[in-house]
């Protein structure tokens, strides 16, 4: 009876990964392919293994917090142009704004890039961070989260920032799709606000 429970909690356990897992993205290739657009060069970064939240990039494409799209009267462009489709958009928040589940950036998730990986948020902010690589010419931490599916899976979307040890920002949400077997950038939206 003792190991019928065992089994039937790591099976349960198995499933419920499974279910997890199945709504991201199986490979990291679309973000390898925006990678390279970013022409980083030979410079080292360091690259927060915790991926970036998902509510990042719901708020940036959303332009604001929350299900509901805002239209800022004193902007009243919309950047997400004909991208944003309520039903679709509404579907994609449900299934990916509640997910608290921590998630961690692998170094083979990234052939051909010599990151640092560093364990923790708001690496920049850290004084055992910012020691350990003075002097290093190491100044940015790259954060990324995990590719989320939108609009049926034809396009995905991830939030991309670039953080300064300066302190400056590049917040953005990267909308992709693919096209004829090969991943294309769609749009690159940057953010507005800063919290």
């Amino acid at each position: 009876m003792e190991q019928f429970k065992k089994i039937l909690i790591l099976s349960i356990s198995s499933f419920i990964l499974s279910c997890v897992s199945t709504k991201y993205v199986d490979s990291y290739e679309s973000v390898n392919v925006f990678l390279k657009t970013q022409k980083l060069g030979k410079k080292k970064y360091i690259l927060q293994s915790d991926k970036g939240r998902n509510k990042q990039a719901l708020r940036i494409f959303n332009r604001g917090e929350g299900a509901a799209h805002i239209i800022d009267s004193s902007d009243p462009v919309d950047y997400t142009d004909d991208l944003f489709v309520e039903k679709h958009w509404r579907k994609m928040y449900r299934k990916y704004a509640k997910d608290t589940i921590k998630k961690y950036w692998k170094k083979e998730d990234f052939p051909g890039h010599n990151f640092f990986l560093e364990k923790g948020t708001g690496l920049t902010l850290k004084y055992d961070i910012g020691i350990k690589y003075m002097n290093s010419g190491i100044e940015d931490v790259i954060v990324i989260s995990e590719p989320m599916y939108y609009w049926n899976k034809k396009y995905i979307m991830f939030y991309f920032n670039i953080v300064s040890f300066s302190g400056s920002l590049e917040p953005q949400v990267v909308i992709m799709k693919k096209e004829k077997k090969k991943w294309i950038v769609v749009k690159v939206i940057g953010d507005y606000v800063y919290y």
